[in-house]
């Protein structure tokens, strides 16, 4: 039967002189402190940079998913698109021109003939310049200028002419919408006052905006 051995007994320095079982002892310390020494130096910092990368190939599926989702409905978000820009080529058309102005300030007028009521003021106001895209593009091209050009009403009569008047205006060929109206009675009768803003729009032509272009740049 083996001896009991104690290890704080041995002495390293005549590790060559002792038993081959004291020497198979240490030869197992040192090969289990080596395999140790390198799981803590290799294999740690292997299981470290594994960690990271399966949380970059959670991150990579996920976006992965989210971008063929996306291109599984280009198809759709480009019919979409055309849509959009045909029937802003349709608004466009209801826009009315220079020349068409004059007509529009009459057919209020007539409008407000036909109801019965008096129209006491229409003053045009300061135009008022946007910019539009009709392409979705980012490179400026395709951008159309719109004005609006208000005016500033003001009419008599009962409730029930202005209720129709507004809605006469909302069945003009070309667009005309009704802002920042004030309706006021008028003593103890049935007389209201009706102020208002009625703007309709106007896209430039490119001779136009070319011109504006030049007196811009003169500035």
């Amino acid at each position: 039967m083996a001896k009991n051995i104690n290890l704080k007994s041995i002495d390293l320095k005549n590790l060559p002189y002792q038993s081959r079982t004291v020497q198979l002892i240490m030869c197992l310390i040192v090969i289990l402190f080596i395999l140790l020494m390198t799981y803590i130096f290799i294999f740690s910092d292997t299981n470290e940079k594994i960690s990271e990368l399966k949380k970059q190939e959670e991150t990579l599926k996920q976006s992965y998913i989210e971008k063929s989702a996306t291109a599984a409905n280009l198809d759709k978000l480009k019919s979409e698109l055309n849509q959009i820009n045909s029937l802003y080529q349709v608004l466009l058309k209801q826009l009315p021109t220079s020349a068409e102005i004059p007509n529009l300030i009459q057919e209020l007028n007539e409008s407000a003939g036909k109801n019965g009521l008096t129209m006491e003021n229409i003053t045009p106001s300061q135009v008022i310049q946007t910019e539009s895209s009709n392409d979705g593009s980012e490179d400026g091209k395709g951008q159309q200028l719109i004005q609006t050009l208000p005016y500033h009403i003001t009419l008599r009569g009962n409730y029930d002419q202005i209720t129709q008047f507004v809605r006469d205006i909302g069945k003009l060929s070309r667009i005309v919408t009704i802002n920042s109206i004030v309706l006021k009675k008028n003593g103890n009768n049935s007389d209201f006052t009706f102020t208002a803003v009625a703007n309709t729009y106007k896209a430039l032509s490119d001779n136009e905006i070319k011109a504006l272009t030049e007196n811009k740049g003169k500035k």
